[in-house]
């Protein structure tokens, strides 16, 4: 099969009191895939509004699951509507090294290589810059804990991370300081790390390159978590 374009996947769950699916932070997520696609084909037109349109119909009456909107070669359009996989709550990083990517802002033309990358390694693929600084992982955007301060990375060769931008905004209204830092594997594993994406949410890191991350603030973790939560939006227009 030919590479994706463009893909853009997030977890659908059904709202606890009413039923109706959401998804955290679902505008952004369709402003990213709008964005990228307009990026990967020049201008080019691609009917995307109608897409979206329609997609948002598919999602909703689908239910629970972990859809796919993706953009092909040949510039169509496709969703993929995907079951819910098992949800985990911690995740193992393997560095991976410089992985040169023809597109690494974009999501969706590296995914089969990320997979056969985690496949080989038996854990989430790290991937790292020239200077062997994190840059993300192979489905996670990284967060890092300095004492107070909670720590994204710097570099923008990578994915805008939705989830990651909700938790920073969560930060920030809790009046939590923030900055964009450069760590390397083994500063990281020195300290509290997450994994981020919207399918799992925040993940602690468990261990990079086989040594063991520091084990996470629970009170903080349930908090932020909490507060991620208060991102869900409602597919349905």
């Amino acid at each position: 099969m030919d590479p994706l374009l463009v893909a853009d996947s997030f977890r659908v769950r059904a709202n606890p009191e009413n039923g109706a699916s959401e998804v955290r932070g679902f505008a952004y997520h369709l402003e990213r895939f709008s964005r990228s696609v307009r990026a990967a084909t020049g201008g080019a037109p691609t009917g995307v509004d109608g897409f979206l349109a329609d997609a948002r119909r598919r999602i909703a009456e689908y239910g629970a699951g972990n859809p796919r909107l993706e953009l092909h070669p040949d510039l169509t359009t496709h969703l993929r509507l995907r079951p819910l996989p098992e949800l985990r709550q911690t995740i193992e990083l393997r560095s991976a090294g410089r992985v040169a990517l023809d597109h690494p802002e974009r999501k969706g033309p590296s995914i089969g290589r990320f997979a056969a990358l985690n496949r080989e390694l038996g854990a989430e693929a790290l991937l790292l810059d020239e200077p062997g600084n994190a840059v993300e992982g192979a489905t996670t955007a990284l967060l890092w804990w300095s004492g107070p301060i909670l720590c994204a990375v710097e570099t923008g060769a990578r994915v805008s991370s939705v989830t990651e931008m909700l938790v920073l905004d969560a930060a920030a209204a809790a009046d939590v300081r923030t900055e964009r830092r450069s760590a390397s594997p083994a500063e990281l594993a020195r300290g509290e790390v997450w994994a981020v994406n919207a399918l799992h949410g925040i993940r602690p890191v468990t261990a990079i390159d086989g040594v063991a991350a520091r084990l996470p603030d629970a009170e903080r973790l349930t908090r932020f978590r909490e507060a991620l939560d208060r991102a869900w939006e409602p597919v349905a227009q």
